[in-house]
């Protein structure tokens, strides 16, 4: 599973570092494809953290190959404590409720 996936998040985050598109282009043109969710809104879902950290153990297991290679653009989102929803910021920012302030 990972082996493949991967290179959804991967190729997603090529795109928006060599700024083929925005982020929310991307997503928008994916879920449009069929997808449910584009790759920066399934990363913000699961954790920008918990994806960074298995990306990071493929591109180990595979060698350093290139094409499992963790972007900057994820590095920066996790050294800023932007995990996505969790941290109710990732690629997008999410609302916190009333309750979760307590």
């Amino acid at each position: 599973m990972n082996r493949v996936a991967r290179h959804y998040y991967v190729e997603g985050l090529k795109l928006a570092e060599e700024q083929v598109a925005p982020l929310e282009v991307i997503d928008e043109l994916l879920e449009s494809a069929g997808f449910r969710m584009g790759p920066f809104r399934l990363m913000d879902l699961i954790g920008v953290d918990s994806n960074y950290l298995v990306t990071s153990a493929m591109y180990e297991a595979f060698h350093y190959d290139a094409k499992f290679r963790p972007s900057r653009l994820q590095q920066q989102k996790v050294d800023a404590g932007h995990h996505g929803r969790k941290s109710g910021r990732g690629f997008y920012e999410y609302p916190t409720s009333p309750t979760s302030a307590k």
